[in-house]
């Protein structure tokens, strides 16, 4: 009987790989300890989905795409999660006695007997690649809910004081190591293990605040993900001194201050990503709530381009941005997205050729080629007084993080109409109430006509998860309601929903975009700020001459492009 040749033979008749690229493979993998198909991969001779499935095709055995496949969560539990991470193996499905896992080396005869000992159960073995496999394992089972129920029994044991003063290496930034912690004991005191699980959690659930809310028997702690909270983990109430003053020590506050607000920051480094953590506490009458706002400073800042604009409006953005002169205000309430907006519209512009400063409070993102400062009141360092001194450093382009009174509204008004591109932001419902907002806090409105050029509002909303998208029937209210712009697509309607999946929790969305009214301040609009005119009768004409749209009616746009759904726009929009 002829002998049955190896898989890299296999490849080279498939034609995946040349002869020569065995050869060099086969020799590198001799070498460096790893199986040919690691070789391959990594020296990008095919894509590792490809060499998987023919692994597969080699073996007889299936091939699972873990991205789209759903695990019930009963079979999850089959397998604790030690033996999944040591062994990079995920189970799939149970039929009577036999359990089917996912595995990237068909040949790890050990695994397959630890978890038919384990299971008591005949295991079956599908094929899936090493990336997508560890991928899943963090999906299903998190940072490790083993570690996290032995870090409980331990602070759990011990006074919780004592922990509190455990000796504690101060380092500015610090370093969440995953160096066996989720399949080996936990090491240190448990105050800050505990505390480094939910932070690897919260930054793989794409978190941007972490909460710890003390209440009569325990600590709850929820993450905000696209804007809503989530609770996550119910901690003993014996933990929280711990968790807090780990939290202060790591922030450098005051731990022995536990009946007056304070805040801090430290930052951290994971999986080589960088990320600022701010600190807030609050003294409530269950102990001191304290919330983690997580800021990711290794992550490729947003275009404009990712925000959700539409192509016209992008496109008038964008025109305003290239003037040299005159204020842009974007507007909306506290975490509509008016930072990330500015943030994006610096980068646009930013170049060598202009001097772009900004005063911001606080500085959330580090821009290169740009001086940022941030408001220090007790340094005598506000808004106002920051603007004064920045007109003296021959900038280009000024950033003022907001506008709160008339001392500044004034000097950027100044600075705006002695050359200067001005950005800045303002709370308000929508953009023609930012202009009455102007002349409310005692601007001329001459003023206010002769320098701001555009105003942005805007909202955010939760984005239709991308891997439980379905279609749904059209919904005649809203095609009615902007049958208009609904006619101008240049393709059909697409209404759509979430199911709801393991990647959004269920809920049926995934990340977030923005909606849009972009008031662009014309002749029209001029004259109309110049007679005190009402936000009104500036929406009224700007809508006529200017081609303003709504917020709802963007937000509708949305809708029926398939992007998110009439109730994300019923929640912000009116």
């Amino acid at each position: 009987m002829a002998q049955k040749k190896s898989f890299g033979e296999f490849l080279v008749d498939l034609g995946i790989l040349t002869p020569e690229q065995l050869k060099k493979a086969a020799q590198e993998q001799r070498q460096g300890g790893e199986r040919l198909e690691q070789t391959v991969t990594r020296k990008g001779y095919a894509k590792e989905e490809v060499i998987y499935q023919c692994l597969a095709d080699y073996f007889n055995l299936p091939y699972v795409d873990l991205d789209t496949y759903l695990i019930d969560d009963k079979i999850v539990k089959i397998i604790p999660d030690e033996l999944v991470r040591r062994h990079a193996l995920i189970p799939l499905f149970k039929i009577g006695t036999t359990l089917t896992v996912a595995m990237d080396n068909p040949l790890n005869i050990i695994a397959l007997d630890e978890v038919r000992n384990k299971t008591k159960m005949d295991v079956e073995i599908a094929l899936s690649t090493e990336k997508k496999i560890k991928k899943a394992i963090e999906q299903y089972y998190g940072v490790g809910a083993t570690v996290m129920e032995n870090t409980l029994r331990q602070a759990t044991a011990q006074n919780s004081t004592e922990t509190a003063k455990e000796p504690v290496e101060y380092r500015k930034t610090y370093d969440l190591q995953l160096k066996e912690p989720l399949t080996g004991s936990v090491e240190g005191a448990p105050a800050a293990r505990m505390l480094d699980l939910v932070m690897i959690q919260a930054i793989h659930d794409r978190a941007s605040d972490i909460h710890f809310e003390p209440d009569e028997k325990a600590l709850r702690v929820r993450f905000r993900i696209d804007g809503f909270l989530f609770e996550t983990f119910t901690l003993p109430k014996t933990v929280h001194p711990a968790v807090t003053a780990r939290i202060k020590i790591l922030a450098e506050m005051d731990i022995t201050e536990t009946r007056l607000p304070q805040d801090g920051n430290f930052n951290i480094k994971m999986e080589n990503r960088g990320f600022e953590i701010r600190v807030s506490t609050f003294p409530t009458i269950y102990g001191e709530n304290v919330v983690l706002r997580i800021l990711d400073q290794t992550s490729p800042l947003l275009t404009l381009e990712d925000l959700g604009f539409s192509e016209e409006m992008l496109a008038q953005f964008k025109q305003l941005l290239r003037k040299t002169t005159g204020i842009i205000l974007v507007t909306g309430p506290t975490g509509s997205g008016k930072t990330t907006t500015l943030y994006g519209s610096l980068n646009l512009i930013n170049s060598m050729d202009k001097n772009i400063i900004t005063i911001e409070d606080p500085v959330e993102y580090r821009l290169s080629l740009i001086r940022q400062t941030q408001i220090n009141p007790k340094a005598g360092i506000t808004f106002a007084a920051g603007l004064r001194s920045i007109l003296r450093q021959d900038p280009d382009v000024i950033m003022v993080g907001e506008i709160r009174d008339l001392d500044t509204s004034e000097i950027a008004i100044q600075a705006a109409l002695t050359g200067h591109l001005v950005l800045s932001t303002l709370h308000t419902n929508d953009a023609p109430e930012a202009i009455t907002r102007l002349m409310d806090i005692g601007v001329e409105p001459y003023l206010i006509s002769s320098s701001v050029i555009g105003v942005l509002a805007q909202r955010l909303v939760r984005a239709i998860c991308p891997h439980c998208k379905t279609p749904t029937p059209p919904d005649e209210g809203v095609l009615k309601e902007i049958g208009d712009q609904v006619s101008a697509l240049k393709v059909p309607p697409s209404f759509s929903r979430g199911k709801g999946c393991k990647q959004c929790k269920q809920s049926g969305y995934l990340g977030r975009k923005g909606i849009f009214e972009l008031l662009v301040v014309n002749e029209t609009v001029k004259r109309l700020i110049s007679e005190k005119a009402s936000s009104i009768a500036i929406r009224d004409a700007a809508r006529e001459t200017a081609g303003l749209l709504s917020l709802r009616k963007d937000g509708l746009m949305k809708v029926v492009k398939g992007i998110t759904t009439l109730e994300e726009i019923d929640r912000v929009a009116y």
